[in-house]
């Protein structure tokens, strides 16, 4: 890998805008570059945390064993994000093992260099400290919305901001069903059984990854529908949701 390669993936992250060359200079000689395929693990929960790292393209999660012998997916690592740098500025083991989900490239920066490199540069221990910020803030949210929402307004919550994000009702999705009934906190069972009844009401169209959503608002109205028949609890005076889209299909 040539000085010029690394320098522009560092100077392109987040992390490090505004970087001084100096700055520049010390901190290429400590990174490393790190490539993995698809479905190969970067560390393994229980691993001493010596390094964090930024991913510069792929898809990577950080899950932990459960009980039961399956999976607890925490979160997802995108493009630009940091991790791993709370465990080493508390010195713990990482609770999580780390397994790509798409081939992906990884910058690593030791123990030791990041706490050098915090130290001349109060601009990235900045950027470091609001990056955990938000990724704190972004588990209390998700924990809010596992504590407060029923298991259908967690699957169509997860189906708008795809196609919010993806800019598109016909969405695809990026994971294995499994993968995302975990991050919602669902077993694969209840999120198949979730996207049977969009469907049969008339509101989705799956076609094995990819998902057609055929109107967010008859989506969106069918999950106050729902909530609202949640918050009755009288099975026995529950109405039957029409959606726009089955009532004209019938006619």
């Amino acid at each position: 890998m040539n000085q010029g390669t690394l320098d522009g993936l560092l100077v392109n992250q987040a992390l490090f805008q505004g970087i001084s060359p100096f700055e520049l200079e010390s901190l290429k000689r400590e990174v490393i570059k790190i490539e993995l395929d698809k479905g190969l693990s970067l560390f393994q929960k229980g691993d001493t945390a010596d390094a964090c790292y930024i991913m510069v393209y792929g898809l990577l999660k950080l899950a932990i064993p459960t009980s039961s012998g399956s999976h607890k997916v925490i979160e997802l690592i995108r493009p630009g994000q940091c991790f791993g740098e709370a465990m080493v500025f508390l010195e713990e083991p990482y609770p999580f093992y780390a397994e790509t989900l798409e081939s992906s490239l990884f910058l690593k920066i030791s123990k030791k260099s990041l706490f050098k490199l915090l130290e001349q540069s109060p601009s990235i221990a900045r950027q470091m400290m609001k990056g955990l910020s938000y990724r704190l803030l972004g588990f209390i949210r998700n924990l809010e919305r596992q504590s407060s929402h029923n298991a259908m307004h967690r699957v169509v919550d997860y189906l708008m901001q795809t196609a919010q994000v993806q800019e598109t009702t016909e969405i695809r999705l990026e994971l294995k069903k499994n993968v995302v009934a975990s991050i919602l906190n669902l077993t694969p069972e209840t999120f198949s059984r979730m996207l049977q009844q969009l469907v049969e009401e008339g509101l989705i169209e799956v076609r094995a990854s990819r998902i057609n959503i055929f109107s967010l608002s008859s989506l969106q109205d069918f999950l106050r529908f729902y909530n609202e028949q949640e918050l009755s609890h009288s099975k026995a005076t529950r109405t039957h949701y029409r959606s726009p889209q089955l009532s004209s299909s019938t006619h």
